[in-house]
């Protein structure tokens, strides 16, 4: 698979979570949406299209000070299908996506974990995003 086609994954997912779930920026003012919420929601859909990945969100990375990717794709068990990390941003600022973007290449991006792909995922509340991809070189 390559960059391409993990943009348009991504892309395409991002429209299906806003056309199956128009409501998701919907709550009451007692109920807060959280990054982590979007995210899950949001890699059900990049699930579809990439089934044959186990997918885990909000994992905790202990040989990496405890740090914590929002959506993987690999196979559980090992390191040699590490194939995609997902950071979700909700309406993200500049600053916020650069250091997402550090943080891929610093640390998702090393030994031994070694994911092939890394993104960032900013969600807007106008249910528009952007998506950037990088590989693993």
């Amino acid at each position: 698979m390559d960059l391409e086609t993990i943009r348009k994954f991504l892309r395409d997912s991002i429209s299906s979570l806003f056309a199956n779930q128009p409501n998701i920026f919907d709550f009451t003012s007692e109920t807060g949406q959280t990054e982590w919420n979007l995210a899950h929601h949001y890699a059900n859909e990049i699930h579809t299209l990439l089934s044959n990945y186990d997918c885990d969100l909000d994992v905790i990375k202990l040989n990496f000070d405890n740090r914590r990717p929002d959506i993987i794709f690999h196979s559980r068990g090992n390191h040699k299908s590490n194939f995609l990390v997902v950071e979700v941003k909700r309406d993200g600022d500049r600053a916020e996506i650069a250091n997402d973007v550090q943080k891929i290449k610093s640390v998702w991006f090393r030994k031994p974990l070694i994911y092939q792909f890394g993104a960032i995922v900013n969600l807007m509340r106008d249910k528009t995003g952007t998506v950037e991809v990088f590989e693993n070189r």
